[in-house]
C-alpha cells in the first residue's frame, strides 16, 4: 500500500453527504448509516468538503 490518506467514501460520495448534511441538518451518524460508514469518516468528510467549499466561495 502506498502512502497517503486512504477515503472509505469516493469523493462523489463524500460531496452528498456533505450537502445532506447542510442541507437538511442529519447527524453523522445517520449518514454514516445511509452511506454503510462509521460516524467519524462521515465527520471528517463532511469537515475537509465544507473547506473546499469554503475556498471556492466568493467573498
Amino acid at each position: 500500500m502506498g502512502a497517503g490518506v486512504s477515503h472509505q467514501l469516493v469523493f462523489v460520495d463524500r460531496l452528498v453527504a456533505t450537502l445532506i448534511h447542510l442541507r437538511h441538518d442529519l447527524p453523522h451518524s445517520v449518514l454514516g448509516l445511509l452511506f454503510g460508514v462509521d460516524r467519524s469518516t462521515v465527520t471528517r468528510a463532511v469537515g475537509e468538503v465544507r473547506t473546499l467549499l469554503a475556498e471556492r466561495t466568493p467573498a
